[in-house]
């Protein structure tokens, strides 16, 4: 389908009243793609840019143009097909000198997908995966610090998907599943601050149920483990006063 796609915009881009893109040799066709793109016109950009990528595959500068391009979409915010074109990049040429960058943008685009803790989470565990192949396979890059601070927002951010979910059957008094959810927070995201939240959650669900032993083992585990979080200090002063 997107090879048709191309072959229909090779067809406009021949007959109609603007730039011939297939009289064009291939610098002044790449120049002229990457001098639209600058400009913001997005539809002779992605013309002249695919027909670059099209005939001109020998290239040189072939690469350029397939980031260019996706970095077209990307600056459009259509981020999922932006992280298509990188990650496709990526992978068609994992030694190439627009590799490590590709790779970065990925997770970039699926970053800016990542929606509030409340919704679904699934562009958030794109770009942690992502992330983390920027981190693993590229760790002296220019990329990686900015890489580690996203990996960062996006694990608090899956760690307070499922403390919510937890507070929800909280507030609605089914303790045993919330139980299950703050339990989950801790064993995968131990170094969140939904840790310490949680910690103080299944304090409060024991002692509502009458469990002492098990609310003073969570207690002093949180007191011990998270002694400067806001939940530990909530603790300290509250008692077991429900989160706002």
């Amino acid at each position: 389908m997107r090879r048709i796609a191309l072959l229909l915009l090779l067809a406009i881009g021949c007959t109609s009243s603007g730039p011939r893109y297939s009289q064009m040799d291939a610098d002044a066709l790449l120049q002229f793609g990457l001098e639209r793109k600058a400009a913001h016109k997005w539809t002779e950009a992605q013309r002249a840019l695919e027909t670059f990528i099209f005939q001109f595959p020998t290239h040189a500068r072939y690469q350029e143009a397939r980031y260019k391009l996706a970095e077209m979409y990307f600056e459009k915010k259509e981020y999922i097909t932006a992280a298509a074109e990188y990650n496709r990049l990526a992978n068609d040429f994992p030694q190439g000198e627009w590799a490590d960058d590709s790779r970065f943008e990925v997770c970039e685009s699926y970053y800016r997908l990542s929606p509030d803790p409340e919704l679904d989470q699934e562009y958030t565990r794109n770009a942690l995966d992502y992330c983390l192949v920027v981190l693993n396979y590229y760790p002296d890059t220019d990329f990686a610090a900015r890489a580690q601070a996203m990996l960062t927002e996006m694990r608090n951010r899956l760690a307070d998907k499922v403390y919510l979910n937890g507070d929800f059957y909280f507030r609605r008094k089914v303790y045993d599943s919330g139980i299950i959810y703050f339990n989950d927070v801790l064993e995968l995201y131990p170094m969140t601050p939904a840790a310490a939240r949680s910690l103080l959650r299944l304090y409060e669900t024991y002692v509502k149920i009458g469990y002492t032993d098990e609310a003073n083992e969570i207690k002093e585990r949180l007191l011990r483990d998270y002694p400067d979080s806001p939940a530990a200090q909530k603790l300290k002063g509250e008692g077991t006063a429900p989160l706002p």
